[in-house]
């Protein structure tokens, strides 16, 4: 009987903790891998894994041989919608029953943000396809902040950031996997879109007073320019889409004030989000 897992997206922030939880479940699993050095990562953990990758179909439609649900999650890219859709209709030849898919919010208003004009694309898609589907919309990871601030919390006691004073649910990645799992192993959250926010909408003061405490500092927030951190983005030579994207949603999020959070997360899992002086406790040991 078909009742395999297939993970596609499992080596990044929520695809790690994913697997994880996979590993401590009873479920059958396999992770698709594209290069050697993945794939002997996930074999010192005792990861089963698969070689493929979306664009080149043929190892694609192997790898989705014997698989009943599959996660469907990639990096922005300029060609994601086609890559998510060709792997959709693969799923159909192939009689895979189900896909999880990480889209992201604001999907639902996405017009002139392409990101998220694409990930409203496959959406659609997806929800036509005749598939079942569970659809999952998070905002802001938690985990942005150590990955674009730690060095200056720990040298300078601050950190800059657009935009302003806006309240984001920012959601920690680990959560987000929690949902997936629930999403794959579950049937009950079937043919709807899901909104994960954090437990509350946080302003970025928030963010340094939480990270505050457990680093013994006296973090403090400085409100960046939208001028400011578009350059930066651009000398980081981050692509021009993402570049786009993320500071046209900064300045609706700084023009539109706060951004509300959701009980869907609650509702999937059972558990209550992390919350931020959780998540600053737990980080700040590693940074």
């Amino acid at each position: 009987m078909k009742n395999e897992i297939l993970v596609i997206g499992g080596t990044g922030n929520i695809g790690m903790p994913l697997v994880d939880l996979l590993k401590d479940s009873d479920q059958d699993y396999r992770v698709v891998v594209r290069s050697d050095g993945s794939e002997a990562k996930m074999a010192s953990k005792g990861v089963p894994t698969v070689r493929a990758e979306l664009g080149d179909w043929p190892s694609v439609e192997t790898a989705l041989w014997n698989v009943d649900t599959a996660f469907l999650l990639s990096s922005p890219s300029p060609v994601m919608s086609d890559l998510h859709k060709g792997l959709i209709d693969r799923a159909i030849s192939a009689n895979v029953r189900k896909i999880v898919r990480l889209s992201a919010e604001p999907a639902r208003h996405s017009k002139g943000l392409p990101m998220y004009e694409q990930h409203s694309e496959v959406d659609d898609y997806l929800t036509a396809s005749g598939l079942d589907y569970v659809i999952l919309r998070p905002r802001y990871f938690m985990q942005n902040i150590p990955q674009m601030h730690a060095v200056f919390m720990k040298e300078k006691q601050m950190f800059a950031q657009y935009p302003g004073n806006t309240r984001i649910p920012m959601m920690d990645t680990r959560d987000i996997a929690k949902a997936v799992l629930a999403g794959l192993t579950s049937d009950t959250y079937n043919g709807k879109i899901h909104y994960l926010t954090g437990p509350e909408a946080i302003s970025f003061h928030d963010v340094a007073e939480a990270f505050s405490k457990p680093l013994g500092k006296d973090i403090q927030y400085v409100n960046l320019s939208y001028e400011d951190q578009k350059a930066g983005l651009e000398s980081y030579g981050t692509p021009d889409m993402i570049v786009e994207t993320v500071m046209t949603l900064f300045k609706r999020w700084a023009e539109g004030g706060d951004q509300p959070a959701t009980s869907d997360y609650e509702n999937i899992t059972g558990a209550k989000a992390t919350g931020i002086d959780q998540f600053a406790a737990e980080t700040a040991q590693h940074m």
